[in-house]
């Protein structure tokens, strides 16, 4: 019997925020059997709002106060999915993504947060910036600062907004620039309200009135911002403000996807839940943190209720998944609030309690620490029985797929005939034209998943397997799939093989390459192989036999996929390193090819499991040739270096090296053990004549590779296959 532990319900978590990363961390300690739990973020790294102003005003390096979601996911045991949500339709129980296929889900929580109302302001979307989404704000004031520094004018700056977030970021804003730049500049507070910080105790108010009175920072309190412009705000009374960085910190405005769902939503936007946090027009759907309403009475938009919500929502969700009695959410009557000044300077605020100082400051900066700390978690968690009373499954041809499940996935794959391509797909075998003075190329490849989104695995698998026909000098003409799925509800697979399928067609789609046919099945994990067909005119090959003496060797992409992949399968992968990993992994080497055709190659090979120096190294014997590599030039992928120097190996690192023949010039090098490295559509490696590398480089880089020339082909040397320089 095949150990399988299938899953049975699909709860979908859409956003990133407070509440389900404390979700997220509460699968990774108590995993539950038989649901599989997803991710959902547009963004891999979520800020910790607590530490942004402390960020801005540069207290805190970025890794201080971002939560990597696709660590921490892959530490869980939780599927992650970058993309952004655009609608969900709740009678299909369905969620459509950008750039990415529908997903299914039995139970549903939303934790997408919110961001401000610019709607009330005419034109403020396209003058000035939000504080949230935290990236664009981020992103738009480093563009403003970096233009900012060659003026020496005063610089007018106004924060729109007179509650917490308004007053935190504008004090941020001038730490900065006080303290790390010769930026002469002038700040503006507006506030709708009168007076600031109108929902906190006395005490507070008053000291933030006086500090930004000694600040020389203009406040305008109880007129509202009515429109922008590029460089000038109206006013309600018709009074206009000069600016040339306007913020946007204004009450909150919620995104318009839920309403436009048919979710209950309130007059603002926000999802109405009830003392569950269920909605309540949906009971299957849950929300937390700022995109919910709270309808047994309203809650400030505060990041200490989506913290305290996040438990009481693990629970919940389970709660629903299990058809077990819910939890009440019960919100405190009174909350700390600590507020930073700009400097390392805080003042705390409870109800009558009020303090101030830098003894605040150490104490703010200890409870935000010690709660980031709690999602870097650095053990992985202990595997656990999955206690399951599924009967024995099949082996051999009773291990397929189910008949509807497949003919259902295959009537939702828009797959392109070809006129070569004589057979209907159903049938037993591809019957395929050939025309004459052409040679046929077939290769295989088949890996189990590295990485838990079955569309991202067809992409990248496409990418890969084609990678064998383009390093031969070939057009791709033709695949076939072999596609394996873990046991589970027909749903849930029959959505993974459809994913898993939409990422292949998206691929051969866009090379021009007809499905034709394929099997799958069911074992212990995904996985997926594709048996692909190419054509050559007679004598046009690239083969690895074709290096000469003199030629100049070029790498057309970095290396470190198999690092990166075995540190994120250990939840030791920063989660942005892995999505550039990816990113270049999905990028074809269609057009690379071409070029080394245009520029005379007759040596290449691509990169893969046996690593760089073991695939350079068959060249080499093919063509009776000595090489010399230079580490410096070999690109590398952002990450791969550092976790290499941690001891991160894949498993095939091992046997790569002992079968390495090289011999060093020179001492360790922080590239050293990745020409070892397996990788995943890894890029081409060619011998380019020394008289157009150079050209060959520059057409390269203009199609978008990271290309370099890492070494030279040199005569048979008896000594060495290869020196590394």
């Amino acid at each position: 019997m095949i150990g399988l532990d299938p899953h049975n319900k699909d709860l979908r978590l859409i956003g990133g925020g407070h509440s389900h990363i404390a979700v997220v961390k509460r699968f990774g300690m108590k995993p539950l059997p038989g649901a599989r739990i997803t991710l959902i973020s547009s963004d891999t790294m979520t800020p910790y709002s607590g530490m942004l102003p402390g960020f801005i005003a540069g207290h805190y390096a970025f890794e201080d106060c971002h939560i990597d979601l696709r660590k921490l996911c892959q530490w869980a045991g939780v599927q992650f999915i970058r993309s952004e949500v655009m609608h969900i339709d709740p009678i299909k129980k369905h969620i459509i993504c950008q750039d990415y296929p529908s997903l299914r889900y039995d139970v549903l929580s939303i934790d997408a947060g919110s961001r401000p109302a610019l709607d009330s302001i005419k034109d403020a979307d396209r003058y000035g910036c939000p504080v949230k989404p935290v990236k664009q704000f981020l992103e738009y004031w480093h563009r403003w600062l970096s233009g900012a520094e060659s003026s020496n004018r005063l610089q007018r700056i106004v924060v729109v907004g007179g509650g917490a977030a308004g007053i935190e970021i504008l004090l941020a804003l001038r730490h900065k620039l006080a303290a790390t730049t010769s930026i002469r500049a002038g700040f503006t507070l507006v506030s709708a309200d009168s007076p600031i910080l109108g929902t906190y105790n006395e005490r507070m108010r008053h000291y933030f009135q006086r500090h930004l009175q000694m600040l020389g920072v203009r406040v305008i309190c109880g007129h509202r911002v009515i429109s922008a412009d590029r460089h000038r705000l109206t006013l309600d009374d018709q009074s206009q403000l000069d600016c040339d960085f306007a913020a946007w910190a204004i009450h909150a405005g919620a995104q318009s996807w839920p309403a436009q769902s048919g979710l209950a939503c309130d007059e603002r936007g926000f999802i109405q839940v009830d003392r569950y946090l269920r909605s309540v027009s949906h009971p299957d759907i849950f929300a937390a943190g700022d995109c919910a309403a709270f309808t047994p009475h309203p809650l400030p938009k505060a990041g200490v209720y989506a913290v305290r919500q996040g438990p009481v929502l693990a629970k919940n969700l389970v709660a629903q998944l299990e058809n077990r009695p819910l939890q009440t959410f019960k919100p405190q009557r009174l909350f700390l609030s600590l507020l930073t000044t700009g400097d390392r300077h805080a003042v705390a605020s409870r109800g009558a309690f009020f303090a101030n100082g830098k003894g605040v400051w150490h104490w703010k900066d200890f409870i935000d620490r010690r709660f980031m700390a709690r999602f870097n978690p650095k053990p992985m968690p202990s595997a656990t029985e999955s206690g399951s009373d599924e009967p024995m499954r099949c082996g051999g041809c009773g291990a397929k797929i189910g008949s509807d499940i497949l003919h259902d996935v295959l009537a939702q794959l828009n797959i392109r005939p070809r006129a070569d391509v004589v057979s209907a797909l159903g049938d037993d075998a591809a019957i395929i034209d050939l025309p004459v003075h052409t040679q046929w190329l077939q290769s295989v490849d088949f890996f189990r998943s590295f990485i838990d989104d079955p569309y991202l695995l067809g992409r990248i698998a496409a990418i890969h397997s084609l990678s064998d026909i383009y390093a031969m000098g070939g057009v791709p003409h033709s695949a076939l799939v072999t596609a394996v799925i873990p046991h589970g509800d027909a749903a849930i697979v029959r959505e993974k093989l459809l994913h898993l399928m939409q990422g292949v067609l998206s691929v051969l789609d866009r090379e021009n390459t007809a499905l034709i046919g394929g099997h799958s099945g069911e074992g212990p994990e995904m996985a997926v192989g594709l048996t692909v067909n190419g054509t050559l005119p007679l004598g046009a090959a690239f083969t690895k036999s074709g290096l000469k003496p003199g030629d100049c060797l070029i790498l057309t992409k970095p290396i470190g996929s198999g690092v990166l992949v075995a540190a994120n399968m250990a939840a030791r992968c920063r989660g942005t390193w892995l999505d550039d990993a990816l990113a270049i992994m999905q990028q074809s080497n269609r057009a690379a090819a071409e070029i080394l055709r245009a520029f005379a190659v007759q040596g290449c090979t691509d990169v893969t499991g046996f690593g760089l120096l073991g695939h350079l190294q068959e060249m080499l014997l093919a063509s009776r040739c000595s090489a010399t590599l230079s580490l410096d030039a070999i690109p590398v992928m952002d990450g791969a270096q550092s976790c290499s120097a941690q001891g991160i190996k894949s498993t095939l690192y091992p046997h790569n090296r002992q079968a390495a023949r090289c011999r060093h010039s020179s001492g360790n090098h922080p590239s050293h053990d990745l020409l070892f490295d397996p990788q995943t559509a890894g890029g081409l490696l060619a011998g380019v004549p020394a008289a157009t590398t150079q050209a060959c480089l520059q057409a390269l880089r203009e199609a978008g590779y990271s290309a370099a020339m890492v070494g030279e082909v040199n005569a048979a040397d008896t000594e060495a296959l290869i020196i590394l320089m």
